[in-house]
């Protein structure tokens, strides 16, 4: 069998990638933090707009919850005969 061969029939039965998967695991991990200014410019825009929408996800969901309160009060109340 040639060396080709060989790299191919390792490929198919998966123990080329199990290499990589264990070899990958005794890293440290990867380094996620940005390489340069804008990188870094870019995360921290991200991070507070993501805060930003969180708020503005939260604000929502109580005026929801307000709405939706407001509604089965009115129903109480129409039912209950005082309104």
């Amino acid at each position: 069998m040639s060396s080709e061969e060989s790299r191919q029939a390792a490929l198919r039965s998966g123990a080329t990638l199990r290499e990589i998967v264990t070899r990958a695991g005794r890293r440290a991990g990867v380094d996620l933090e940005p390489g340069c200014a804008y990188g870094a410019v870019t995360r921290a825009h991200v991070e507070d707009l993501t805060a930003e929408l969180r708020e503005i996800k939260t604000r929502i969901n109580y005026l929801f919850t307000l709405v939706i309160g407001s509604i089965a009060i009115e129903v109480l109340l129409r039912l209950a005969g005082v309104g």
